[in-house]
């Protein structure tokens, strides 16, 4: 797992590094990998050249880019890390929510808070890697993860699971509801059945709008004005959720 640090502050990211050397000695058990960088273009700049991290710390208050306009940059390319704040003003707290932050953390900062947040992330990400649904298809069974589908549509008796990644997988003929179909799915916090026969990961969607569902890589959804609606309050929730 990598984690990104970026802080402007070299007292700051010192003390993090001592915080960190603590923190894996402590955690044998996880491959974490700790890269820091002093301002945000270095960070957006390594994120361009193809690096990837699945929890990012970013102090707020910076010169020229600032830590929340940082994490709309990320977001806006479509980069889905953790993202945990770490500053010393509370007046940023509400723009936090614009780019899901999971976490914010005022300075001074605390060891154990940060080891809390650093541990409640970690954890957060392996359960989301984790977590797989087996499909049974024309072919063959498919084990497919939690975390790759962006939704489910029924077609007739027929399940279409969209990935992520734009591929789709067809199940078999169900001759149960799809509510049954689709439950191992419905025990996971990210999803909600919108309708008869649609299933959302809500936390692959970017936006809702009137009339249909948009997400980062696949076409959108196109849904009634009052689903969308239904499908908004409770995407909004979810990410309050996360972020509290």
């Amino acid at each position: 797992m990598r984690i990104a640090i970026c802080d402007d502050e070299a007292i700051c990211r010192a003390q993090l590094l001592d915080w960190i050397d603590d923190y894996q000695e402590e955690r044998k058990d996880r491959d974490l990998k700790f890269e820091l960088f002093s301002a945000p273009e270095a960070l957006l700049q390594a994120t361009r050249q193809g690096h990837a991290y699945d929890i990012y710390l970013l102090d707020i208050v910076m010169p020229d880019t600032n830590g929340i306009q940082l994490g709309e940059v990320l977001r806006d390319n479509h980069i889905d890390g953790k993202i945990i704040y770490l500053t010393s003003s509370t007046e940023y707290a509400l723009d936090s929510y614009r780019v899901r932050a999971f976490n914010y953390l005022l300075k001074p900062l605390q060891k154990e808070s940060f080891y809390h947040a650093l541990d409640e992330a970690v954890n957060s990400i392996h359960i989301k890697k984790d977590k797989c649904t087996i499909i049974k298809t024309r072919d063959s069974n498919a084990r497919i993860a939690f975390d790759s589908i962006s939704y489910v549509e029924l077609a007739g008796r027929i399940l279409i699971y969209h990935l992520n990644n734009g591929s789709v997988v067809e199940s078999t003929t169900i001759r149960c509801p799809f509510t049954e179909a689709v439950s191992d799915l419905l025990t996971d916090q990210r999803f909600l059945q919108c309708g008869a026969g649609n299933l959302f990961n809500l936390h692959h969607i970017t936006s809702i709008e009137n009339e249909s569902v948009i997400f980062a890589d696949i076409p959108r959804v196109y849904l009634n004005k009052k689903l969308c609606r239904d499908l908004r309050s409770a995407w909004t929730a979810y990410w309050i959720s996360q972020e509290g």
